[in-house]
């Protein structure tokens, strides 16, 4: 039976002054209608003034082209309001399905297997890694009979784990998987068990071809449910994964400090010059209000963590002259701990994943490639079509009802909210974004929410109450489709990136229409309007 690729559903990125990492340039797209007009409207008195709509069969390119213009007019948002040390918070949504597979048939009234597990990543490429770590040996997870569902959109993955390359040249890998074991009988009518120790979230590190898997380091980037962190440090004596949130990663000359907000800096206050042979000697201090709270003196690589703040200082050096020396470090916020062996989540336990395919509880295990989180709670019985399974509270795998047949699949429908400092950039749910600046002084705080980008098929231009903006062609949006029956619009296989404005077509409110003849035009159009806004 051939499997579908199931499409991303809609992202929708909202929040109080942000900006996303969007292409810079000059756009060009064909203008139909006042477009000039509708791009001045898009915000009103401080609030979003329109509405954001995708097709259910859009391609990936424009649920992102869709994302970056709710971002682009949440950054315009604004209204006079209480800032603390320049931060915001910001919420991203996302959904996804994986590939499916048949597990039951009704017809025969017996299971195609009565044993199966399944896996999904952020791309197929890791599936096939993952199956050679753990197929076939005495793992946590050996099982024969791994099926690959594709990837999940929504799985994070991170390009290059060591942006510094302080200890590797290579542009590695880290991606998280999801896993799954369905246990049945051949006389079961379509029920199936999940037993403990068969299900688990796993973040692990691959090589940059994602050929093979490779070692975690301290300093390396990983995704924690759906949010990129900084491995701060391996606790050997507690046995604890202590990872926190970027705010800073570059070199700093002694001498300098860092300002994190709420009266924290965190300073390189000397390098001292070594002895022969050896490495140079930092000193690093944490201060509250001016006064030292922490303070390290030591050779890198040097681990430190107080509180909420976390600092990884990979080397240092001293100038040609050795008048003054430098450091390179990560300094991080936001500090989450999971004490291995230990229950993470209720019924989740947290363990570092080794290259031998074993879940550890012990921090000092060699060959760490990842952590993991493995359900330990009592066994669910009988789970049958259209029960549904949740994985670490993050992904979900359903036992889909098809015509009295199952099918399997992942799927994620999942909300952050992410707190970020000015000029820090967050990966989340794998948009990425970043907090250019903030625009507020008064006494009161103001929520503000950006436009969120909704189905077709939870939009309508007979109920709409502000103005929409549809992106994609009739081919993939159904609104789209609407105004070009109508004769509203005319998009086609061969149109160019166009703008297209149909004045009134939605409840009275104007509708602006986002596409090309093919996604890369869409994209296009949607560039030259963010390049407008």
């Amino acid at each position: 039976m051939a499997m579908s690729m199931k499409k991303i559903g809609a992202i929708a990125v909202g929040g109080a002054m942000v900006a996303s990492a969007l292409a810079s340039g000059a756009f060009a797209a064909e203008k139909v209608g006042d477009v000039n007009a509708f791009a001045a409207d898009v915000v009103a008195d401080g609030n979003a003034n329109v509405d954001i709509v995708v097709g259910s069969n859009a391609a990936a390119l424009d649920v992102v082209s869709a994302a970056n213009i709710a971002a682009k007019i949440g950054s315009l948002m604004f209204k006079e309001g209480t800032v603390e040390d320049g931060a915001a918070k910001v919420s991203v949504s996302a959904s996804a399905e994986s590939d499916d597979y048949p597990l039951y048939v009704a017809d025969v009234d017996q299971p195609t297997t009565t044993e199966v597990a399944f896996i999904t990543s952020a791309d197929k490429d890791y599936n096939d890694v993952f199956e050679d770590i753990f197929n076939g040996t005495s793992g946590d997870l050996d099982y024969l009979a791994i099926q690959p569902l594709g990837k999940l959109d929504t799985l994070v993955e991170i390009d290059d784990i060591d942006p510094s390359e302080w200890n590797n040249s290579n542009e590695d890998n880290a991606a998280e998987i999801a896993y799954i074991k369905a246990t049945g009988t051949t006389d079961d009518d379509g029920q199936y068990d999940v037993l403990k120790n068969d299900a688990a979230y796993l973040s692990l590190a691959f090589n940059d071809a994602k050929t093979n898997y490779t070692a975690l380091r301290i300093g390396n980037r990983i995704p924690v449910l759906g949010e990129e962190y900084v491995l701060v440090k391996l606790d050997t004596d507690d046995d604890l994964v202590i990872v926190g949130k970027e705010v800073f990663d570059g070199v700093m000359k002694e001498g300098e400090s860092y300002d994190l907000g709420n009266g924290y800096t965190v300073k390189v206050d000397s390098v001292l010059k070594p002895i022969s042979g050896k490495d140079p000697k930092v000193n690093i201090k944490i201060l509250k209000d001016g006064k030292v709270v922490s303070e390290k003196f030591d050779t890198t690589q040097i681990k430190m963590v107080y509180g909420d703040i976390g600092i990884v200082v990979n080397s240092a050096w001293e100038n040609v002259g050795s008048d003054y020396g430098y450091a390179e470090l990560v300094i991080t916020n936001n500090i989450v701990t999971m004490e291995l062996g230990e229950e993470f989540l209720p019924d989740w336990k947290a363990y570092v994943v080794t290259d031998e395919g074993e879940f550890e509880k012990d921090a000092s295990a060699t060959g760490i490639i990842g952590i993991a989180l493995q359900y330990t709670g009592e066994d669910e019985e009988d789970l049958e079509k259209d029960d549904t399974f949740d994985i670490a509270d993050y992904v979900t795998f359903e036992f889909e009802d098809d015509d009295d047949d199952i099918n399997t699949l992942f799927k994620m429908d999942e909300s952050k909210e992410v707190s970020l400092s000015i000029g820090q950039k967050v990966s989340v749910l794998n948009a990425e974004i970043k907090l250019a600046e903030i625009d507020a002084e008064a006494k009161e705080a103001v929520v503000m929410t950006a436009p969120i980008a909704v189905l077709d098929s939870e939009a309508s231009l007979d109920a709409a109450d502000k103005g929409l903006i549809l992106v994609g062609g009739p081919v993939v949006n159904a609104l789209t489709a609407e105004l070009a029956d109508a004769g509203l619009v005319a998009i086609d296989n061969e149109s160019p990136a166009t703008l297209a404005v149909a004045a009134g077509a939605a409840n009275g409110n104007d509708v602006l229409v986002v596409a090309g003849g093919d996604r890369a035009a869409t994209e296009e159009a949607a560039e030259a309007l963010i390049a407008m806004l």
